[in-house]
């Protein structure tokens, strides 16, 4: 309440874009888009072109989701729970430093708020935990709702200037140091796809 939104998404589903319709939808991204393109065609550009501006000025993202299957909703909680380590959390993960813990579980834990309770709903039945590292790097963890999985999203935003290969290298070296760590997915007997 109060807030304009300016775009919404769901890695897996779609964006929101403004307030065109207020649900994720494809359609509608597109219409925006092609709106877009046709404003920066007035202008000489294109859309990569205009995108390599923004990847030069902030950075490229790159991003690692994924889940392993877990057909048993016990082990989903061993595995958050484990990551909660009785309220201990960790600060620093295969060498790399956390600087903040959001646990969206019940009954709720941030790192970054004063009173250490978060900003955002929590829930005992679907809880998530944010790791956010110093190296800029954002790991998420939670059990499908919908799926016998446990997924995991971790992203990270390069430097300006450095290539989208070389983030992509980095990341890829941190997400196998944080979910075996963090998710310990042999001991766990969780099962890539």
């Amino acid at each position: 309440e109060g807030y304009d939104v300016l775009l919404g998404y769901e890695e897996a589903i779609g964006f929101s874009c403004g307030g065109v319709i207020p649900d994720k939808d494809g359609i509608s991204a597109l219409g925006v888009v092609a709106s877009m393109a046709t404003s920066l065609h007035g202008r000489g550009e294109t859309l990569v072109s205009y995108l390599a501006g923004i990847y030069g000025k902030y950075g490229h993202f790159v991003s690692d989701n994924g889940y392993y299957r877990c057909n048993d909703p016990e082990v989903a909680a061993r595995v958050i729970e484990g990551m909660r380590n009785g309220g201990k959390y960790r600060d620093r993960v295969g060498g790399y430093d956390v600087e903040s813990v959001r646990d969206l579980g019940s009954p709720g834990y941030d790192s970054t708020t004063e009173d250490g309770r978060p900003t955002l709903p929590t829930s005992a039945a679907s809880p998530m935990i944010t790791f956010r590292f110093a190296n800029g790097c954002v790991a998420q963890f939670r059990a499908s709702g919908t799926e016998p999985k446990f997924k995991y999203y971790l992203e990270l935003r390069g430097r300006p200037g450095e290539s989208r290969e070389d983030v992509e290298k980095r990341l890829r070296k941190m997400s196998g140091i944080i979910l075996e760590e963090l998710v310990r997915p042999t001991e766990q007997g969780l099962i890539l796809p």
